[in-house]
């Protein structure tokens, strides 16, 4: 059996090319990781959606390439195959499908008013953890939306029963918020 492996190996060609492309791709997707989150802080959607769009980009591309990965790192292993996948190109996906509805949204807004439904807060950035950013949550047309506000605006924050929220239609339907507050 190790022969067999180690004559795949020898048949790669580029070996160190392909390294260091999955190397890249998992990076590049981690930093999409991120602003995707970003961006879905910012879009009215339901968490599935994008989830389910990593998922299965991650599990079509896994499928067609697990075995060029598995040659290229000799690896036997599917579950870290998978996460790797999952990472590089779901992330990808995903950021592109959340980027593609927040850059091509409409400049035409609309208001509503909505009624808090529930107050929280969560720790600030580092080095200001102990400046907890409040947020509340609010019923978003049948959607649970958590809309983030800074440290300053913790006493206003408390002292409000419902948000003023302007949002846009994004490019691909899902709405984008512009701009919210709270008020009495």
């Amino acid at each position: 059996m190790e022969g067999r492996e180690n004559a795949q190996h020898d048949n790669l060609k580029n070996e160190p090319f392909w390294k260091g492309f999955y190397t890249m791709t998992a990076v590049l997707g981690l930093v999409l990781l991120a602003f995707g989150i970003l961006l879905y802080r910012r879009t009215i959607i339901n968490a599935y959606i994008p989830i389910s769009i990593m998922l299965v980009v991650g599990f079509v591309t896994f499928y067609f390439n697990r075995q060029h990965y598995k040659k290229t790192y000799l690896l036997v292993e599917n579950f870290l195959l998978f996460i790797q996948h999952l990472i590089s190109w779901g992330s990808l996906s995903c950021y592109v499908f959340m980027a593609t509805n927040y850059y091509l949204a409409d400049t035409k807004t609309t208001e509503y008013k909505f009624s808090i439904k529930e107050k929280n807060s969560m720790s600030g950035t580092k080095g200001h953890r102990d400046e907890r950013q409040p947020l509340v949550t609010i019923d978003f047309f049948c959607l649970e939306k958590e809309l983030v506000f800074r440290y300053v605006d913790t006493d206003k924050v408390n002292r409000a029963d419902s948000v003023t929220v302007v949002v846009r239609k994004g490019g691909l339907g899902f709405d984008i918020l512009d701009k919210y507050e709270v008020s009495n």
